[in-house]
């Protein structure tokens, strides 16, 4: 698939909504300028778009300016958005349209982190299969059901890309200059980045536990992952030991000598991590977000929640919103204590 030299470099344009995660969005020109230098020419040519044409402020608070708006922008033949916090409050009606059009004319779309809500809701990512980052894998499969939806680092299915975010966006570009132009030139952007090695598309956001585990830890990566697959109605401890082949005794032992908790606590704690991740990414109603996350009652999930981070999920959506949400990245591997397990990309 490599170009000839010559032809007119690829044109790819990220579209920045606001609270993007501006450190995916550096990795991802790097990458692209790093194949133009090491290639001799300009493979690549990038562009910043901003729904308004206004400068967008990024997660951590820095402003980038863009080139253009979408207004100004009638066709362009790849678009990728690039997306972090509260994805779901800065998708408007003329985003979508825009969007759509783009796709009506055979523009390759794509996402990065939790941009896949905007192509989402613009309905351009039906019958694909999608990737975004985990902590709002749940809130995404809530919104769209219907979408296939998967933990991986990136997918490149047909027409459309998608990736976790974070580092996993080099992993994209580096598979986009693999496809265009060669494995070698692939190669030499992965060391100029030094990056530890290329990394498949199908790869997990976060490996369950340390690389060098041992069989009972792998075993145990199974059960969270059948934990985390039915939060909003949660397993019994008896529940997990059968479904994965251990006594009782056997499950606690396991859970009591890798976390030093029981399998109820541990449960407890991912299905408090969900309910944090609805609060701090979506803006579903508590009662809802506590039937997700399985509780009986709004008040159970209250009294649960404030007991482990020090706030009702009310007053932690009203403390984490506006200008304080774009500048605090809650750590909730510190804050849960899940060790290995709940390793998540630096963002």
């Amino acid at each position: 698939m490599s170009e000839r030299a010559g032809d007119a470099p690829e044109q790819i344009a990220f579209l920045l909504l606001p609270e993007f995660p501006i450190y995916a969005l550096v990795l991802a020109r790097e990458a692209l300028r790093v194949a133009n230098q090491n290639a001799g020419q300009r493979l690549f040519s990038t562009r910043l778009f901003s729904t308004d044409g206004a400068p967008v402020r990024a997660g951590d608070g820095t402003e980038l300016a863009v080139d253009s708006g979408i207004a100004a922008v009638p066709f362009f033949p790849t678009v990728i958005v690039v997306a972090g916090n509260r994805p779901t409050q800065h998708i408007t009606r003329p985003l979508l349209s825009w969007l759509r059009r783009l796709a009506r004319h055979g523009a390759l779309l794509g996402a990065v982190d939790t941009g896949a809500f905007t192509l989402a809701a613009a309905g351009l990512l039906d019958g694909y299969r999608i990737t975004l980052h985990w902590e709002a894998l749940a809130l995404f499969r809530e919104h769209y059901p219907e979408i296939a939806a998967v933990e991986q680092l990136f997918a490149i299915d047909r027409d459309r890309l998608t990736c976790a975010g974070g580092v996993a966006t080099l992993d994209m570009m580096l598979e986009l200059v693999r496809l265009k132009h060669g494995d070698a030139l692939a190669e030499v952007v992965r060391t100029g980045l030094v990056h530890e090695r290329i990394r498949h598309g199908a790869e997990p956001q976060r490996p369950a536990f340390d690389a060098a585990a041992v069989p009972a830890d792998q075993r145990l990566a199974g059960i969270v992952a059948d934990m985390e697959a039915h939060l909003d109605a949660p397993l019994t401890p008896a529940d997990l030991a059968r479904r994965a082949g251990l006594s009782l005794r056997q499950l606690e032992r396991l859970f009591h000598d890798r976390f030093g908790d029981t399998p109820r606590g541990y449960y407890l704690k991912l299905r408090l991590q969900a309910a944090r991740n609805h609060l701090f990414y979506g803006d579903m109603p508590v009662q809802e977000i506590a039937t997700a996350t399985g509780f009986a009652a709004p008040a159970v999930l209250s009294r649960s929640f404030k007991a482990r981070f020090g706030l009702s999920p009310r007053e932690f959506r009203r403390q984490f919103s506006g200008e304080r949400l774009q500048r605090f990245r809650p750590e909730i591997r510190q804050q849960l204590g899940l060790g290995a397990a709940a390793t998540r990309a630096e963002r």
